[in-house]
């Protein structure tokens, strides 16, 4: 048992932060949707009087973005990636090249021949990625296990850029014959969502993935149509199965693991045109901007002691792709606000704690683990979405090229344009 007299007047305040949090969790859909099993339907938006949406915005390409156009967001086309792959390829075609992005086109090899990974055999056994709780030392056995949806992941990642880079059919079918395989291998199925836990999260990410390299190949006429159908139908259930059960308190309902379930649902539910799923999606980016603070942290991720900031920047990984999905349907979700705050509050928040440890020590007294904040690491990708769009690097980590699956691949080579 801990005593009042045991925490210091900061982990009181965290304490609290968490409690409100825990309690915005289990009274609002938003965070503990019911879905069922077998249909995926969007949550409210948040109802706490404390969180009010702002006026809708109207912006330039985009329909007005509000809590009401979300809920009765459609899927306006299909055939849409998170970007325009037509315009993609002419540009690295055509366009004016530099020496990052020439350091970003992926190296072509004879994907025919090359041994793809297998699904898992049997159910699926994650232990936890941290020892004990939610921060500190890794399970030892993680990363060994972890490894063959990692490179599952990697491999997806690769083909649909080289397909986008090279306009080469063999490397869209090369991908689709690995999705078909996992697909065919019920993967990422075998396993009880009620359980949670680690396998629970990989799925988010491993589907999460596929989809977006699925995505950005899926036009490529020469494509086995049955295969794609079987593809289509496994991106459905594995989907539909891992939003079936709501988070807990502890925070899944409503941290970063929403947003990357959103993140799988958007991309999914545009794909298989499944409004009701692309609808569920859109709303995690409703909840999570609810969730900020007025200094543009977000308290769930505030938690995580020695990690905070890794995850306050983890949390945005998702938002971006599920805004830029959007995007791509008219929806503007950067326009999004709620109390006045929107995406780019957190990211401020977030730059300026990187630059000031102050900002961060009211929440987390731990030294940060910052190894995420460099030159090249996958994390930074979304800020090579940042900067291509509102030609701003946010945090300043993009002199290297970025290759990420969870956030599109070779993300540099996908967005970046030469000044």
């Amino acid at each position: 048992m801990i005593f009042a007299g045991t925490l210091s007047t900061q982990t009181w305040h965290g304490v609290a932060r968490l409690a409100a949090l825990a309690a915005l969790c289990l009274g609002v859909q938003a965070c503990a949707s019911n879905a069922g099993k077998d249909s995926a339907k969007p949550a409210a938006t948040a109802t706490k009087d404390s969180v009010k949406p702002a006026a809708p915005v109207s912006t330039p390409g985009g329909s007005v973005t509000s809590a009401k156009s979300i809920e009765t967001a459609t899927v306006r086309d299909p055939n849409a990636s998170f970007i325009d792959v037509k315009a993609r390829q002419a540009f690295l075609k055509n366009g004016k090249k530099d020496a990052k992005l020439l350091a970003s086109l992926p190296q072509e090899f004879d994907c025919t021949t090359a041994k793809t990974v297998d699904p898992q055999p049997g159910p699926m056994v994650i232990p936890p990625r941290y020892a004990v709780g939610n921060h500190g030392d890794l399970h030892p056995d993680y990363e060994r296990i972890v490894a063959l949806y990692r490179d599952f992941e990697d491999q997806a990642g690769k083909l649909s850029a080289l397909y986008v880079s090279t306009a080469k059919p063999v490397y869209a079918t090369c991908l689709v014959d690995l999705l078909a395989k996992w697909a065919d291998g019920g993967a990422l199925l075998n396993y009880d969502p009620v359980k949670r836990g680690q396998v629970w999260f990989q799925t988010e990410w491993s589907i999460g993935v596929a989809a977006q390299a699925y995505s950005l190949v899926m036009t490529e006429p020469t494509l086995d149509a049955a295969k794609k159908a079987r593809v289509l139908d496994w991106f459905s259930r594995v989907s539909k199965k891992q939003i079936s059960v709501p988070g807990e308190k502890d925070g899944t309902c409503c941290n970063n693991h929403s947003y990357w379930r959103g993140l799988q649902a958007t991309m999914i539910g545009v794909i298989t045109k499944d409004d009701e799923l692309f609808r569920w999606g859109l709303n995690r980016y409703v909840q999570a901007i609810g969730e900020i603070a007025a200094d543009g942290s977000m308290p769930l991720e505030m938690a995580r002691h020695e990690q905070a900031l890794h995850y306050q920047n983890y949390a945005l990984e998702p938002m971006t792709m599920i805004a830029e999905i959007a995007s791509r349907q008219g929806i503007d979700l950067y326009a999004y606000q709620v109390n006045g705050r929107d995406f780019h509050t957190a990211v401020a928040f977030l730059a300026a704690a990187l630059k000031d440890d102050a900002v961060i020590a009211k929440y987390a007294s731990e030294k940060q683990d910052k190894r995420a904040f460099a030159p090249g690491r996958g994390d930074m990708g979304w800020t090579e979405f940042y900067q291509a769009r509102f030609k701003k690097d946010p945090l300043g980590f993009l002199e290297q090229p970025i290759y990420y699956p969870r956030n599109g691949g070779a993300i540099t080579m996908l967005v970046y344009t030469p000044k």
